[in-house]
């Protein structure tokens, strides 16, 4: 691939920035000159923002795609041996922006100026967000697996609330609305990560949402702006009901939003029968390990493949993704209908693989009543949503059979997968008890991974069967 005198200059301006930064920032720390997480943080700002200025004046984007790529791979590499560790745990957030950029750079819809921006926010706001919450949020919550504090949260909205303003000249009443609006979502998808996974889901969701917020006028940024104090409504009146947990509740705000910009209203049929279904039945089971709520691990399971469908759909204005985002809530409102009657209705449960009795509540164990709630729950989840988008009665059908097939699924992979342990009584069980034993499956697969699993294998089974047929 041909590179201009301007690409190479480019280039080689980024590295020998990167290589002094790295070098000053090493010499400072070890001399006590930085402390360490400030040096962290000055390095995480000057590599990222360097590739913002690449990604700024590269002409040719497809080879700065390429380049991009191969850090990613250089960079995993390098963790999985162990020469780049930031702290005992090994963590991979150092390989993942470049994989973000590549990503974002072979999407042709994305703009320059909206990759330059995600990869801004990635790079200031972040740091800030980093700085700020390790040395004034005292009070940490865990929202995904990491603990993160309402003060991080609040520092990287203003600096990104900032940085819009400043990068797209947004000056007026109006401009500092959509600023507003445009800092929201990059600041609540910074709260959920793993192992420096936000350097990968902040950029992609940044860019996503800045397109989307881009393509409404002052008056839809209005209303929108009514819309999310009533989401923030239902959030905390979630919370208080304990339908969701603090970090469930985010996770719901989060989706909201993106429900919300993708679809309207409307597009809270599929997933608001879910919820509220699965909330009130939850309730049935006095023990249930859910009593509390929800939390943000289940609600991004049971819902994260619909919210990317709907964003597929909002860009490629494809009704195959809209489709396909029904499907995979119809799929957690069959699993989550099944699961909660069955337990409730306490019926003899059979292995779905060897057929063998089990105690109730188990993975991968159905019963007659919980299988014909979850058909149920599909066919109703199915009917309404298609219903208000008004599908034919063929496509209901199939949505619905998606749905139970999703529930089989989750039951299938929940025998087959999933960790199981035989407690200190002889007594199957999902979870680790005191004194238990491993007997089967594998320790990552758990409940909310075989609930991901299933959704994402039959979504992807029936996206690709009406894809044949249509």
């Amino acid at each position: 691939m041909y590179l201009s005198q301007q690409d190479l200059l480019t280039g080689a301006i980024c590295l020998v920035i990167i290589i002094l930064a790295l070098a000053g920032i090493e010499i400072g720390v070890k001399k006590n000159f930085l402390p360490k997480l400030i040096g962290r943080k000055l390095l995480h700002i000057t590599a990222i923002c360097s590739c913002a200025f690449a990604i700024g004046s590269f002409e040719n984007k497809i080879f700065l795609a390429y380049i991009f790529l191969t850090f990613f791979f250089i960079l995993l590499a390098v963790i999985n041996k162990g020469w780049m560790q930031v702290n005992e745990n090994k963590t991979y957030g150092i390989a993942l922006f470049p994989l973000a950029f590549a990503l974002l750079l072979f999407i042709p819809v994305f703009e320059n100026r909206l990759i330059v921006f995600a990869a801004l926010s990635l790079g200031i706001c972040d740091a800030v967000a980093g700085i700020t919450g390790e040395y004034f949020g005292k009070q940490k919550i865990i929202f995904l697996f990491e603990s993160k504090s309402w003060v991080g949260f609040f520092a990287f909205y203003a600096s990104c609330f900032l940085l819009s303003a400043i990068y797209f000249q947004q000056f007026s009443v109006s401009g500092l609305l959509l600023c507003s609006l445009l800092a929201l979502a990059p600041a609540l998808t910074e709260l959920f990560s793993y192992k420096g996974s936000d350097n990968l889901s902040v950029p992609i969701a940044t860019a996503v949402w800045a397109y989307l917020i881009f393509k409404l006028n002052t008056h839809e940024l209005s209303i929108f702006s009514v819309y999310i104090l009533a989401f923030l409504l239902l959030c905390f009146a979630a919370t208080y009901k304990k339908w969701l947990t603090v970090s469930g509740a985010t996770a719901a705000l989060w989706m909201a939003l993106f429900l919300f910009i993708t679809g309207g209203l409307k597009a809270f049929i599929a997933p608001g029968i879910f919820l509220l279904s699965g909330s009130l039945l939850s309730k049935l089971n006095k023990n249930d390990k859910e009593k509390n709520g929800r939390n943000g691990i289940q609600v991004f399971c049971n819902g994260i493949v619909g919210i990317a469908c709907m964003i597929a759909f909002a860009i490629t204005k494809q009704n195959i993704f809209l489709f396909a985002a029904i499907t995979s809530f119809c799929i957690s409102m069959a699993d989550s209908t099944s699961s909660e009657l069955g337990v409730y209705l306490n019926r003899t449960t059979y292995d779905i693989l060897s057929f063998k009795i089990m105690p109730v509540g188990v993975s991968g164990g159905i019963s007659l009543p919980g299988t014909v709630a979850g058909l149920a729950g599909a066919l109703a989840l199915g009917l309404a949503a298609g219903y208000s988008y008004h599908f034919s009665i063929e496509a209901m059908m199939l949505i619905s059979i998606a749905g139970f097939s999703g529930m089989l699924m989750d039951s299938i992979l929940g025998s087959w997968l999933q960790v199981k342990y035989k407690t200190t009584d002889g007594i199957l069980s999902d979870d680790n008890l005191a004194g238990a034993k491993k007997i089967k499956g594998f320790n990552w697969c758990t409940n909310n991974a075989v609930n991901l699993l299933s959704n994402i294998l039959v979504t992807w089974l029936f996206f690709y069967i009406l894809k044949q047929i249509s």
